[in-house]
């Protein structure tokens, strides 16, 4: 018999967060958006499982679209609580924030498209809280 197994993925969590919150496809692409972005962070890859990784994108895209009444399907699915992905949202902000480096700039130009609901360029807040 020919097992092939592995492990979710945070785009996996990511996407099965967005259908049970009921999330539009450019609050969706932002939230991916946010994950490639966080691909080369080597602490948001190794220090965080998938689940969390995505839960906290999946946060921090709501606050950013300011889509509120999310907190309860989010933590009942993820099983994070708000105080769990608090941190992680606010370091991936941080990150967003931070001028591209020339590896990442290829994320953004993609993102940047009509395509993708040109969500590289929506203006992020300076701070956000839960």
């Amino acid at each position: 018999v020919g097992f092939d197994l592995g492990f979710s993925l945070s785009y996996r969590f990511l996407r099965r967060y967005g259908r049970v919150c009921k999330v539009t496809m450019p609050v969706l692409t932002l939230g991916r958006y946010i994950l490639e972005s966080s691909l080369l962070e080597y602490n948001m890859n190794v220090e965080l499982s998938e689940s969390q990784l995505a839960a906290s994108t999946m946060a921090l895209a709501f606050k950013i679209k300011g889509i509120e009444g999310w907190e309860q399907t989010l933590e009942y699915y993820s099983g994070f609580s708000t105080s769990q992905i608090e941190a992680t949202s606010q370091a991936l902000l941080v990150m967003l924030k931070k001028p591209q480096k020339e590896n990442l700039k290829t994320v953004r130009s993609k993102y940047s498209h009509k395509v993708f609901h040109e969500v590289a360029t929506v203006p992020l807040p300076e701070s956000i809280s839960f």
